[in-house]
């Protein structure tokens, strides 16, 4: 019998904890393959979610990319390299700086905790980087190949979630140029 005390609601009509600290799983595994899995497409539903009257609320899930960042310093930890405060700190200057260049480049404006998620979620395959990093030479040919093609694919879908998110549709490429120098700076993290 849950009644209410003194004005206060009841506990049967409070909402889920995850649910009211923003937590979706089906979002963050649906983000998580967009970002692995370069046959999916990125659709306006992962990137917004609707409220109580309907309208379309950017995505502001962080839960996702701060484990991703805890799996990027652990990647990095089988070489003995402890970087959870250089990781941190490139992150939040880089989403602080890509916040303000993609707010000045789009009409509509884009929230930073959504540009901290974007960023944060497309860092999935630099910790594949950072695990092959234990195996290879860092000054390699097979690691700069590498380093290469994760800076790239980083970029491609940031910037697919970008445009999708900023309603910039034919500035793809524009995006992808500073999104590209974040990631690098990542990928020298990861490999050296």
């Amino acid at each position: 019998a849950g009644g209410t005390m003194g004005g206060a609601v009841s506990i049967e009509d409070e909402p889920p904890l995850l649910e009211e600290l923003g937590i979706d799983f089906s979002k963050i595994y649906q983000k998580t393959v967009s970002v692995l899995n370069p046959m999916v497409k990125v659709t306006e539903e992962m990137m917004y979610t609707r409220n109580h009257e309907g309208k379309l609320e950017p995505d502001n899930d962080l839960a996702g990319p701060i484990l991703i960042a805890l799996m990027l310093g652990a990647s990095m930890m089988l070489r003995g390299k402890l970087q959870f405060g250089s990781i941190y700190g490139l992150g939040v200057v880089g989403c602080t700086s890509l916040w303000l260049v993609m707010t000045l480049m789009s009409k509509r404006g884009i929230d930073i905790y959504q540009t901290a998620s974007i960023l944060g979620y497309c860092l999935l395959p630099m910790v594949l980087l950072a695990f092959f990093s234990v195996f290879f030479s860092a000054t390699g040919p097979v690691m700069t190949l590498l380093a290469s093609g994760v800076v790239g694919w980083c970029s491609w879908r940031s910037s697919d979630m970008f445009t999708i998110s900023m309603e910039a549709h034919n500035e793809k490429v524009l995006i992808a140029y500073p999104v590209a120098l974040f990631y690098a700076g990542f990928a020298l993290l990861a490999v050296f």
